[in-house]
C-alpha cells in the first residue's frame, strides 16, 4: 500500500513540473508583447454594459433576476403561486415577458 502511495506522490509532482512548465511557455509571449512598444492607437474603450438576458430563464436565474432565492422561485412553482413556468422535457423555463408582468401585477411596487 505504501509503494502505491510513493507512485501517486512522485506521478502528482511530475504533473506539477510540467504544469509549470506549460504554463511558464504561455506567459512567455504574452511578456514579450508588453514589451514592445505600441505604433498604433489603441481602440476606444467602451462603459461595460450590463449583460443581456436570454428570452427564456432557468430557476437560478430567476432568483437572481428578482433576487431571490432558488428555494423560493421553486416553491412558488410547487403551489402555483408564482409567475407562469414551461416545462420543455424535464426542464423548467420561464419566459422573461412572463416574469415582468407578474412584477407589474404585484401591489405595494410603485
Amino acid at each position: 500500500m505504501r509503494e502505491v502511495h510513493l507512485i501517486a506522490f512522485k506521478e502528482i509532482e511530475r504533473l506539477n513540473l510540467r504544469i509549470t512548465e506549460l504554463e511558464n511557455q504561455n506567459r512567455q509571449p504574452i511578456e514579450k508583447e508588453l514589451i514592445e512598444p505600441a505604433i498604433h492607437n489603441p481602440p476606444p474603450v467602451s462603459p461595460p454594459s450590463l449583460p443581456k438576458l436570454p428570452e427564456m430563464l432557468n430557476d437560478h436565474q430567476v432568483a437572481e433576476y428578482l433576487n431571490m432565492s432558488v428555494a423560493s422561485v421553486r416553491r412558488w412553482r410547487t403551489f402555483r403561486k408564482g409567475p407562469k413556468f414551461l416545462k420543455i422535457g424535464s426542464a423548467v423555463r420561464y419566459r422573461r415577458e412572463d416574469l415582468d408582468a407578474r412584477l407589474t401585477s404585484c401591489q405595494g411596487l410603485p
